[in-house]
């Protein structure tokens, strides 16, 4: 296997790996292709993805057009992607407003929602992409989980409300199994403020150690949500500044978590990486670097560090 694949190529290697259907293997290759390093390393790693796309591609276009099955897909957008799944009348709709002021219908009955929508969640100076699916049910079509595996974090809402919760767990669990679903979750109890609800998050809690709680009709637990939701992505924000000025606190560089500052410079540009002579490192979060001490390519960059790049 070449050397320096970045972490986005082998998530998208991943998605590959776990893909059930024609359609969910072709937007896994297409998305290997886009963040698969361009160099000699890689060409023979580049023609076999290119063939297998051309072949699933050719394989597709044979099958009849009435057989063809419907797909959803969303084009990641923002510092992640993270899918918001439950059994009928959890909230899902009503969190995803809330969180992201998207225009979801909401109701207190079953199935509102019918299609999975999405919105952009705030989360300090980052947008993360919330996607709204429909019910959990045992008979979800392919798309459902497609939706679910595609995801970079998933958040699972339990109605706290419901006497059936615990077994409404374990049943969502081996739903996900069936449809070959193995995302981070981020489990979360909802209407908190029922009755009975506490008592049962207690219990559940007991079984599910990182459950959290929140009420979304009066908006308890919500910003501690959000702080969960960035953490589950498992990734980091740094800020890149020129010598002599000032860091951007603005757009930061959106890294994976273990990322190193090799990795940040070749996501910024190749031929970056490539002339890279040294970097200075401020941090907050490790007592043991000093302000603007040079560090070593392979050092390993934490959140919210500001890094000054020397070619």
């Amino acid at each position: 296997m070449p050397a320096n694949l970045t972490p986005e190529y082998l998530e998208a290697e991943e998605k590959f790996r776990l893909a059930k259907t024609p359609e969910e293997k072709i937007l896994a290759l297409k998305e290997m292709l886009a963040t698969v390093p361009k160099h000699k390393g890689t060409e023979k790693l580049q023609k076999e993805i290119k063939t297998k796309l051309s072949k699933l591609q050719k394989e597709l276009q044979k099958k009849p057009q009435t057989k063809r099955t419907i797909l959803y897909h969303f084009e990641k957008k923002g510092a992640g992607q993270v899918a918001v799944f439950g059994f009928p009348n959890a909230g899902k709709s009503a969190l995803v407003k809330l969180l992201t002021r998207a225009n979801t219908e909401v109701a207190d009955y079953p199935f509102t929602t019918k299609v999975p929508l999405c919105g952009m969640l705030s989360y300090e100076n980052i947008q993360i992409q919330m996607i709204d699916t429909p019910p959990l049910t045992e008979d979800a079509p392919p798309w459902y989980f497609h939706i679910l595996r595609s995801a970079d974090s998933l958040i699972y809402l339990l109605d706290l409300s419901s006497e059936e919760v615990l077994d409404d767990y374990e049943r969502g669990l081996k739903i996900l199994e069936g449809g070959k679903v193995e995302r981070n979750l981020l489990p979360v109890g909802n209407k908190i403020e029922t009755e009975g609800a506490l008592v049962r998050f207690e219990i559940l809690k007991e079984l599910v150690p990182n459950l959290i709680s929140i009420s979304v009709a009066e908006k308890v637990g919500i910003e501690e949500l959000k702080r969960e939701i960035f953490l589950s992505l498992n990734i980091i924000r740094v800020y890149t500044k020129p010598p002599g000025s000032k860091p951007d606190f603005t757009e930061p560089v959106i890294l994976k978590s273990g990322s190193t500052v090799l990795d940040c410079a070749e996501h910024l540009h190749k031929d970056f990486a490539r002339n890279l002579k040294y970097a200075r490192l401020w941090s907050n979060n490790d007592r043991e670097i000093f302000p603007g001490q040079r560090v070593g390519v392979d050092h390993i960059l934490k959140d919210g560090d500001i890094i000054e790049f020397h070619i």
